[in-house]
């Protein structure tokens, strides 16, 4: 398959990139929960940074060689320009950590800087061991997280590093269990996302067919989901949680509750060790193995899906590939224009306002709609969003003077 062939397979990571941004800009500033319209929004949670994640290992894998693992020297200048542009990102997280507005946004930026330092090792696996490394660490991972978190006595959950804590020790302690154990996005439970991601790039993302994909991201979806709903129905994972919060809040004094509410929330990167059965379920951002499996498979199901339609789509998803091809640009406007728009709450009234001033649809649909428009504009005359560009230039420019390029037909 030529380049002109493989075009459509490239414009569809993109696609599904615009997917998991826009999934984003709804459940950041979208209708919350309990408010009108919200209920739809939720299959976005958790799901679309997850596709994210996977959408970073695959361009990691083109980066690196595509199909084939780069060698010698194409090697390390990949293996640098990575690097380089990991440190990027994370600077440009904690930069946008210190914006403030009434949404709590958790910066995903400065966690990716860490997955791709971690990713680095991998960069010379095939397929299949990338495969084989995302199904042992997605199920491993969340073990362990648990049982070192137990034994920490660490039931914190969320939370983004800052500046700050790179000024002192006990600060670099707090950032580092932030980033791998306690965090929204912590590196101990979503690396399976980016190797997954990385093993979907390494079997050939340019001329790999929809339907292994599709057919991929509907068994993980299975394992993932279905897994969880075996475990906590047919045996009795929700029963026992309902009787261990049940006891908990009776304890407390707290009688008028919902425990089945409490067990369904979304999470904050990960559950409470308070009993392992916490590990079967799948909730958005719970970091369980059902959850890392589940989410996985979706974002096998949007790209396989997309995959398939864009060849076919032909002008209609432009403004979504156009977005996705500014993905970082998006997410940085996004961050900048919520902490301008929508101000911290009112120590008297503790409520935010409505309108394009507070979480709901005027809010998503100026953001969403913004960027669709914007990056089309964008896109029509230049080949990268303006954050994009900088780290392909600035990446480019100091592996040149650290590696030199391999002579040409080499």
């Amino acid at each position: 398959m030529d380049a002109a062939d493989s075009l459509p397979r490239v414009l569809a990571l993109d696609a599904a990139r615009g997917i998991a941004v826009l999934g984003m800009f709804a459940v950041h500033v979208g209708p919350q929960r309990g408010m009108p319209g919200a209920s739809w929004l939720t299959i976005f949670e958790g799901r679309s940074a997850a596709l994210f994640a996977v959408l970073a290992g695959v361009s990691l894998a083109l980066m690196s060689g595509g199909a084939q693992p780069a060698t010698g020297i194409a090697a390390r200048r990949s293996l640098i320009r990575i690097a380089i542009r990991a440190v990027l990102v994370a600077l440009v997280g904690l930069l946008l950590a210190q914006l403030h507005s009434g949404i709590g946004i958790m910066i995903i930026l400065t966690y990716y800087g860490l997955f791709f330092l971690l990713a680095l090792p991998a960069l010379r696996l095939g397929a299949r061991a990338l495969a084989v490394l995302a199904a042992v660490w997605a199920a491993a991972g969340p073990i362990a997280s648990f049982v070192i978190r137990t034994h920490l006595h660490q039931n914190t959950f969320g939370g983004n590093p800052t500046f700050e804590m790179f000024t002192s020790w006990s600060g670099l302690r707090q950032a580092g269990q932030i980033l791998v154990l306690t965090g929204a996005y912590p590196a101990l439970t979503w690396m399976p996302f980016l190797f997954a991601g990385m093993a979907l790039g390494r079997w050939g993302i340019r001329v790999l067919r929809p339907l292994p994909v599709l057919g991929v991201g509907a068994l993980l979806a299975l394992l993932g989901y279905g897994g969880s709903w075996l475990a906590q129905h047919p045996l009795g994972g929700r029963e026992q949680l309902v009787d261990l919060l049940t006891r908990g809040m009776a304890e407390a004094g707290v009688t008028d509750f919902d425990p089945g509410m409490i067990i369904d929330m979304t999470g904050f990167g990960t559950v409470a060790t308070t009993s392992p059965w916490w590990l079967t379920v799948a909730t958005p951002h719970s970091g369980t193995p059902f959850e890392v499996f589940g989410a996985t498979g979706v974002a096998f199901l949007v790209i396989g899906a997309l995959m398939a339609l864009v060849p076919r789509a032909g002008i209609g998803l432009r403004p979504l590939i156009a977005a996705g091809s500014c993905a970082l640009s998006l997410y940085i406007a996004q961050v900048v224009a919520v902490s301008v728009l929508v101000p911290i709450p009112d120590g008297n009234t503790h409520e935010l306002p409505g309108g394009v001033h507070g979480p709901g649809w005027p809010l998503l649909l100026l953001l969403a709609g913004g960027s669709l428009l914007a990056a089309t504009l964008w896109r029509a005359v230049f080949r990268r969003g303006p954050a994009e560009w900088v780290l392909h230039r600035t990446g480019a420019g100091l592996t040149n003077l650290l590696v030199r390029a391999a002579p040409a037909g080499s």
